[in-house]
């Protein structure tokens, strides 16, 4: 659940004023996106002698997740003013952060940390794909972002979260989780854990390549879902992408794999329903069309030939977190309900039984 509860209105503004915005401040509004951060959306009426209003993005950052707040905004900073510096190909924008008073990319108030954007204005965000055209354009947007991305160097980035994109190391975590058990719901998920034992194998075959240098590590997303593309309100093309704090070194394929967990999907990512999950064949061809269309050109022959797994191992992956992060008393990912993250979790398992059946 949010935390921003937790602050009165006034504080929620003061926090808000520590950026440097001009102009008269008339609306400050709560916006429910996102597992992890709490985010306001404020209106200014622009100053004397300009016409019109001006919005803004501001987030409490949750230092639970990520503990070193510092990191995180230094990659932030050098990813935005990286994708800047790179020009807007194929009408892209990037996502321009606010400095505070001070000159900072974020400040404290009340002792937790925040952050401005600028608003994307004339945008919108989907969870699902219209039609196979805008899963295709949204695969070339993060194609587009990753061969901006292939020119910074990974070693300007820090490791926010350690392991993040590490599937061996989210397996250990869910073993660990299972070892402690603190709220006594292994034996409920018997049958989830036993699906994974089955696959246990697959979880080490990247990482294997990452050491074996069959795979190069690249700066990548690491959070590639449809709604983290802003779609231009008029034209329908991608204009923005967003959530930049996983941009870390990686491996491309994670992105994509992810992409295909999100997008190609037939239920929501916490669907109760699970006969409505599945994948999409033909969103997920069109996903696979419009990524190498972009990313042909820095892809080697490793990265092209596992796409397909790709989905599976990230599909399989984001469900052993969600998973470790029920055993745990959802730790990281908000909760609108008792099970959320079980729910989740088996979204996963039942996309990596389809993924395996049809892929």
């Amino acid at each position: 659940m949010s935390a921003l509860p937790d602050l009165t209105g006034g504080e929620l503004e003061a926090a808000v004023r520590l950026f440097d915005l001009d102009g008269e401040l008339v609306k400050l509004e709560s916006l429910h996106r996102g597992h992890i951060h709490d985010t306001l959306v404020s209106t200014w009426r622009r100053p004397a002698g300009q016409a019109g209003h001006r919005r803004f993005v501001h987030q409490r950052l949750n230092e639970r997740v990520f503990r070193d707040i510092p990191a995180l905004m230094h990659n932030v900073g050098v990813v935005t003013r990286h994708l800047a510096r790179s020009g807007s190909g194929d009408g892209l924008t990037a996502l321009e952060l606010v400095a505070a008073r001070g000159g900072e990319d974020y400040v404290f108030a009340e002792g937790t940390p925040w952050r401005t954007y600028h608003f994307v204005e004339g945008t919108e965000s989907y969870d699902h794909p219209k039609d196979a055209e805008m899963a295709r354009a949204a695969a070339l947007a993060f194609g587009d972002f990753q061969i901006k991305l292939s020119t910074l160097p990974a070693t300007e980035l820090r490791q926010t979260i350690p392991n993040f994109f590490n599937s061996e190391a989210r397996l250990a975590q869910l073993d660990d989780a299972c070892r402690r058990d603190p709220f006594e719901r292994v034996e409920e998920i018997q049958a989830d854990l036993d699906f994974i034992e089955g696959r246990r194998a697959q979880l080490s075959i990247f990482e294997t390549a990452l050491r074996t240098g069959r795979m190069p590590r690249r700066v990548i997303h690491g959070d590639t879902k449809l709604n983290n593309v802003l779609f231009d309100s008029e034209s329908g093309q991608p204009r923005c992408i967003v959530d930049l704090d996983t941009c870390m070194p990686g491996y491309s394929l994670f992105d994509f794999g992810d992409l295909v967990r999100f997008t190609a999907a037939t239920s929501d990512e916490d669907e109760q329903d699970l006969e409505r999950v599945g994948v999409d064949v033909e969103l997920y061809r069109a996903l696979c069309d419009g990524y190498l269309e972009k990313a042909s050109g820095f892809l080697n022959a490793f990265e092209v030939e596992h796409m397909a797994f790709a989905a599976r191992v990230v599909t399989l992956t984001i469900g052993m977190r969600f998973l470790a992060d029920h055993l745990m008393g959802d730790e990281y990912f908000k909760i609108e309900r008792p099970g959320h993250n079980l729910d989740r979790a088996r979204v996963q398992l039942r996309m990596v039984e389809a993924m395996e059946r049809r892929l």
